[in-house]
């Protein structure tokens, strides 16, 4: 249940940062600046991504088994592995316009990283007693 947490918290804490950074963004007229029917498109463009992460964050549910969390680079592995490759397929289908895609990635990875840390160290803590 602890890392079904850190995979939901990681979904919640990201997609109010990306939807703050979209608001932010069609405030300052960066972006919608047209007057038409998809000026609220970038919202929904955010929650997609942050739900392709979340759904391939789930591979955090391996870390279950202590060989997993035992080992620093197969941990690492399913924390990063799937959101990397997300983030790769990202920028080659955002070839002309990358840095949208990319604005939207990076919540979900700096959220996913303190997790990771938090996780490592309270494994750490826990193999010591």
């Amino acid at each position: 249940m602890k890392y079904f947490k850190i995979i939901f918290l990681c979904f919640l804490i990201s997609s109010v940062v990306s939807l703050m950074g979209v608001f932010v963004m069609q405030s300052t007229d960066l972006i919608g600046k047209a007057d038409t029917d998809f000026k609220n498109l970038p919202y929904g463009i955010a929650i997609g991504i942050n739900l392709c992460f979340f759904l391939g964050s789930l591979t955090v549910l391996l870390n279950q088994k202590q060989v997993v969390r035992s080992n620093i680079f197969s941990n690492a592995l399913s924390f990063f592995l799937l959101p990397g490759l997300l983030v790769l397929v990202l920028l080659l289908a955002m070839w002309d316009e990358p840095w949208p895609g990319v604005l939207f990635c990076i919540p979900y990875l700096i959220v996913l990283f303190i997790f990771f840390i938090r996780s490592k160290k309270s494994n750490r803590f826990s193999y010591q007693k």
